[in-house]
């Protein structure tokens, strides 16, 4: 979806399985020359990062700073007790798609095939490149549905505004809260490390006195406070 470093903030809601309210604010840190994070916060789950290379990923949980390796076939997994799968933000940070097959006389440039995705087989759109309608096959047999409205130029890149998302088990709705392009990020003063207080060497005269594992008060600072009380 883009190509550009970029910084999307999502929110999504949802009707899961389960027949229960879920939902979902991912802040997804797209990067041209590094690794992708996804910050993902829910709302009755534990929160975590995902980061992914294309060849290697793992989640991060702030409780604890645990790390959890992932192989390809963990891309299955829901992202908490929503509808959505890891796979989902690894398509989104890498774009894992075939060439068309050149074998076919007629090739179809609506259909896109997964080349890496452990999830979902195939994408197809119904135009290209702003669709409206997408439909996502895959490994479950149950096709997923979107329809994308109000696309829009973010930071120099086109983006659907809001996204209806549903299957034979769930509906949902995404949408975009915000998106910036990386520089912005970095020229934020609230983003940049805070610089340490240099202190200044305390005095001799006021430091710790300690006699036979006793902390004494200096005489000076004794007869400072006679002073003060009278």
């Amino acid at each position: 979806m883009t190509n550009s470093s970029i910084i999307v903030n999502i929110n999504g809601k949802f009707v899961n399985e389960e027949r229960n309210r879920t939902s979902v604010s991912i802040e997804w840190r797209h990067h041209s020359d590094a690794l992708d994070t996804f910050f993902v916060n829910l709302n009755d789950s534990p929160s975590f990062s995902y980061i992914t290379a294309g060849k290697f990923r793992y989640m991060e949980f702030e409780e604890g700073k645990v790390k959890r390796q992932l192989g390809l076939h963990h891309l299955r997994e829901n992202i908490g007790k929503t509808p959505l799968k890891l796979d989902d933000l690894e398509l989104l940070a890498n774009g894992y798609f075939k060439c068309p097959d050149s074998t076919k006389q007629e090739i179809n440039n609506n259909v896109l095939a997964t080349a890496a995705s452990n999830t979902w087989w195939s994408i197809v759109v119904d135009s290209l490149p702003t669709p409206e309608k997408v439909v996502m096959r895959g490994v479950t047999k149950k096709p997923r549905y979107f329809s994308l409205a109000n696309w829009k130029a973010y930071a120099g890149e086109m983006l659907p505004t809001l996204a209806s998302i549903s299957s034979e088990d769930y509906s949902g709705s995404l949408w975009i809260q915000s998106a910036y392009p990386k520089k912005a990020l970095e020229a934020d003063p609230l983003q940049k490390p805070v610089k340490p207080k240099i202190l200044l060497p305390v005095p001799k005269l006021f430091g710790k006195i300690t006699v036979e594992g006793e902390r004494k008060i200096p005489l000076i600072l004794k007869l400072n406070q006679k002073l003060l009380s009278e």
